[in-house]
């Protein structure tokens, strides 16, 4: 199979040239490597260049451009746009067909250079196999992903309807324009949306795991979506957890969606009826209706989660939240320089987010130097390496339960939810209910309608 369609380039270019404005429909979808030639890759950028200074890029004006940048020669001479413009149609209605075929043309190119650049690395032996896999699949994603529909440059304008129309569904209660957490108040202090990167961070036995759980079976309960065959299905949840076992991770997903004592679900001892019957309503309802899928291979790199991400997106569907339980022991990590080792790690984990339109709920470590103060309220300062995460950190919560310190305290079962970070808007405290006993948090105040 040939990888170039040397016509369809030459179509394109002399569409643009021909067509006013022609150049804001494909603008998004390919780019000057994109094409095969070099010479088309110059006049190309020429075009954009022209387009960028808010000047006509036409053949005359392409002539001046290439003439002020000593490029006449690396087209071909004067001759060859002339020819172009001659001899291939140039069509505003096929445009955008053909720009996607470059494109997607361009990929296959890229594919093949990174399998010939695999079968050479598989020859060397420095590196270890499972390494090199991933490293293979990380850079065929990238290939693959180059271009993602609906990026690349927009005008206030263009963006102008949409805006609108996302506003009025939400003002007409359709839409939400963050995905809910199922804690309201928290919801209402610090929504979190598709692609952010939400760092909670705690010291042990305040509930993180728990806190995180919580909020990664709220979201799969309320994201819905339709498929392509026009399905409505649930989004998937991916918890990577990087320190409990499977059977741990089950035993507090079904203590907390069946009401039935985590203590007894633990042992199997004392499990009442009622216990019963929730677990088996739950499993059946989790079974059929819950797409939650568990990784809980210890030290995983991110190149790993990558892989088990587009494995789940590509039998399962879209994924609408992941969680890493916790950052500090992920594989990958270079203990001599953890900082930039951390913020390497910190940042592909934000690119996650991305890659996948969901938020990422990263777990972390916080210092040990908060118990010798006064007031362990966690700050900023009490992230472990804590420059690269409160960077790239869109939202950053801190979790404190006094009765954790304080045996005599007047708020046993209430969490405090401290955001100390958040881009999209206030900072300060939330409270919440803790309910241990069934590993889980929830709405301290109800809402309107709901059991108290």
């Amino acid at each position: 199979m040939s990888y170039h369609n040397i016509d369809l380039e030459k179509s394109v270019l002399a569409s643009l040239m021909s067509i006013d404005n022609s150049l804001q429909h494909v603008i998004s979808k390919i780019d000057v490597e994109d094409f095969v030639a070099d010479r088309h890759k110059t006049i190309f950028r020429g075009i954009k260049a022209l387009y960028t200074e808010g000047l006509p890029y036409d053949s005359v004006m392409m002539h001046d451009w290439l003439e002020a940048n000593s490029l006449v020669k690396a087209t071909g001479g004067e001759g060859y746009i002339a020819e172009m413009l001659s001899e291939s149609p140039s069509t505003l209605f096929n445009l955008a067909a053909y720009a996607d075929r470059i494109a997607e043309l361009a990929k296959y190119r890229a594919i093949d250079a990174q399998l010939v650049e695999a079968r050479e690395a598989l020859k060397a032996g420095e590196v270890r196999l499972d390494e090199k896999v991933n490293g293979f699949v990380e850079k065929l994603v990238s290939a693959i992903d180059t271009k993602k529909s609906g990026t690349g440059v927009k005008s206030v304008g263009d963006l102008m309807k949409p805006f609108f129309d996302n506003l009025q569904a939400a003002s007409r209660g359709e839409t939400i324009p963050f995905i809910s957490t199922g804690l309201n108040e928290l919801d209402n202090r610090a929504p979190i949306q598709s692609g952010d990167l939400v760092v909670v961070g705690a010291r042990p036995s305040m509930g993180k795991t728990t806190f995180g759980q919580t909020i990664v079976q709220n979201i799969v309960e309320n994201s819905l979506y339709t498929d392509e065959q026009g399905a409505t299905k649930r989004k998937a949840g991916v918890f990577f957890s990087l320190e409990m076992t499977d059977d741990s991770v089950m035993q507090r997903f079904m203590s907390s969606m069946s009401t039935a004592r985590l203590q007894a679900v633990r042992s199997g001892m004392d499990i009442q009826e009622d216990e019963w019957a929730g677990l088996m309503s739950s499993a059946t309802n989790y079974e059929k209706n819950y797409p939650m899928f568990i990784e809980s291979e210890s030290l995983m790199t991110y190149h790993q989660m990558r892989t088990t991400l587009n494995k789940i997106r590509n039998t399962h569907g879209q994924i609408g939240v992941i969680m890493i339980d916790y950052l500090q022991i992920m594989g990958g990590i270079d203990g001599k320089d953890r900082v930039n080792a951390l913020g390497e790690v910190t940042r592909n984990l934000k690119a996650f987010g991305k890659e996948f339109d969901c938020p990422v709920i990263l777990l972390s470590q916080l210092n040990r130097s908060l118990e010798n103060r006064p007031n362990k309220r966690p700050i900023m300062s009490d992230l472990r390496e804590s420059g690269a995460i409160e960077q790239e950190a869109d939202l950053i919560m801190f979790l404190y339960r006094d009765e954790v310190y304080n045996e005599k305290t007047e708020h046993k079962g209430v969490a405090e939810v401290i955001v100390a970070k958040n881009r999209q808007g206030q900072v300060g405290t939330v409270r919440l209910a803790f309910e241990g006993q069934y590993s889980r948090f929830s709405n301290l105040i109800p809402s309107y309608g709901e059991q108290p």
